[in-house]
């Protein structure tokens, strides 16, 4: 009697689970968050002035070369005589490329938001690409534009001045 007592209260209570299981009200599927839009930074945007005078605004770049990263978290990679240093795009106002010298790093006047003005050289790398969007598709602006060089084979640095694309950068405040 026991046994049958205490198997009768086993059914019972696995009858009772199966039941509770079946009366659950499934969940509606929650929809994902939202994503969240990126808070306007400054450096998302940025207008390159060509050579030739024209102006081209890129938007959400992709940096490389001795400015890297993307939008307003890339960084310029710089010296000053002996101090080296990265500086986030988003601190600064305007990059303006100075005279070309073959072999020798980019001189660089950098002005920041704040209006203060650095005389700085490019760090590492001697060229910057950027790809982004403009108002006629997705561009990539090379500075020397390395497709347009002859190619020669030479111990030497290669004369890139007839190469140059870029006379400035401008990260305007967002």
């Amino acid at each position: 009697m026991d046994i049958a007592l205490g198997i009768e209260t086993s059914v019972m209570l696995i009858l009772n689970f199966v039941v509770a299981l079946l009366f659950q009200t499934p969940q509606a599927a929650t929809p994902p968050p939202p994503q969240s839009t990126v808070p306007a930074t400054a450096g998302q945007t940025v207008i390159v002035g060509l050579e030739d005078g024209m102006k081209v605004a890129v938007e959400n770049p992709e940096f490389s070369g001795f400015i890297d990263g993307r939008s307003g978290d890339a960084v310029l990679l710089y010296r000053e005589r002996a101090f080296h240093g990265e500086m986030r795009v988003r601190t600064i106002a305007k990059i303006e490329f100075g005279p070309y010298k073959r072999g020798k790093p980019f001189p660089l006047k950098v002005t920041l938001r704040n209006g203060d003005q650095l005389e700085v050289e490019t760090e590492r790398r001697d060229f910057v690409s950027i790809k982004g969007r403009t108002d006629f598709g997705t561009v990539t602006i090379k500075h020397p534009d390395p497709i347009s060089a002859p190619v020669r084979l030479t111990t030497k640095k290669p004369n890139r001045k007839g190469d140059l694309t870029i006379q400035y950068l401008e990260f305007p405040a967002s």
